[in-house]
């Protein structure tokens, strides 16, 4: 709660701007969609291994090229937001992310499908950091904590959902 005069209190969420509420819906269904796509792939991996004849390692080895992958475009896209903007960063992660994701439906081999995954990865480091940027330049500061950890239950609804 927010102090607004002496004995009330304002809820942290009451007078947040049109732009402040679309940054944070913004965000969290990228992060919430990001994590249900993490989880309904490691849900189906068993079936595409089958499918593309690969065994448990590999299957270990392409989830983890992926999440390592989620460090690199993280820090990829962070220069790539300083340098062209916030916002267009974040575009361009979402369309890689989900062009990535598409592709990985048509792999027909254990590299194209690690290839795939490894965008998927970037994209998504990417997403995650450039929608924390903008929400946390978005929000005022007092509120900044608040707004993140509900950004960050997406976790929680993308694991669900999954």
């Amino acid at each position: 709660m927010t102090q607004t005069s002496p004995g009330r209190a304002q809820a942290w969420y009451r007078g947040a701007t049109k732009d402040q509420w679309r940054t944070f819906t913004g965000a969290y269904l990228g992060w919430m969609l990001d994590v249900m796509d993490l989880m309904l792939f490691a849900m189906v991996i068993k079936e595409v291994s089958t499918e593309l004849d690969f065994d448990k390692g590999a299957a270990g080895a392409v989830a983890s090229a992926a999440l390592v992958a989620t460090a690199v475009g993280g820090l990829a896209f962070g220069y790539i937001a300083d340098r062209f903007g916030r916002t267009r960063s974040m575009i361009l992660s979402i369309i890689g992310y989900s062009v990535g994701t598409l592709l990985c439906g048509f792999s027909t081999s254990l590299t194209m499908l690690v290839v795939f995954r490894i965008l998927v990865g970037i994209c998504l480091g990417g997403e995650w950091s450039a929608g924390a940027a903008l929400v946390t330049e978005t929000w005022p500061e007092r509120h900044r904590g608040k707004v993140m950890a509900w950004v960050q239950s997406a976790f929680g609804t993308g694991y669900a959902l999954a």
